[in-house]
């Protein structure tokens, strides 16, 4: 079921798997702003629904014109908002972009550390193998 939606993405919920998938806007085509406020959106609805699992999309999402101190200021803002809900696991689908990637995962990874977040967080690089790594039981 459609939670939220906009013209830039769309909140797509199912609470038999507990899974909310989003697909992410392009930066490029929008702007830093909106990338946050869409981010922060994310995370309220993640926050109403007690959502445990979340399948992101961010194949489209291209962050070069963004300096890297605030991009880590997005990533870090974004799990940080995370944090503050049960969500347990994000499946990430990545952009085909190697430089973009490795960027990408960096700047997670440092977030991720230094806020000590519980949440588990795989890229994939399709949305198959993202929604059946969610679907999996954690004691499995």
């Amino acid at each position: 079921m459609i939670i939220y939606q906009n013209g830039f993405m769309s909140l797509d919920y199912n609470p038999s798997t507990d899974i909310l998938n989003v697909e992410l806007p392009n930066v490029m085509e929008i702007g830093v702003a909106e990338l946050k406020r869409s981010l922060e959106i994310v995370a309220e609805n993640i926050q109403n629904y007690h959502i445990k699992r979340l399948l992101l999309d961010s194949s489209r999402v291209l962050v070069d014109q963004i300096e890297d101190e605030e991009y880590k200021g997005i990533v870090g803002q974004f799990l940080a908002n995370l944090m503050k809900t049960r969500l347990e696991r994000i499946a990430r689908v990545n952009s085909s972009r190697l430089a973009h990637e490795k960027r990408v995962l960096q700047v997670t990874a440092e977030a991720t550390q230094k806020l000590g977040t519980s949440i588990t967080v795989k890229t994939f690089t399709g949305k198959p193998e993202a929604l059946s790594w969610l679907l999996v039981q954690e004691n499995s």
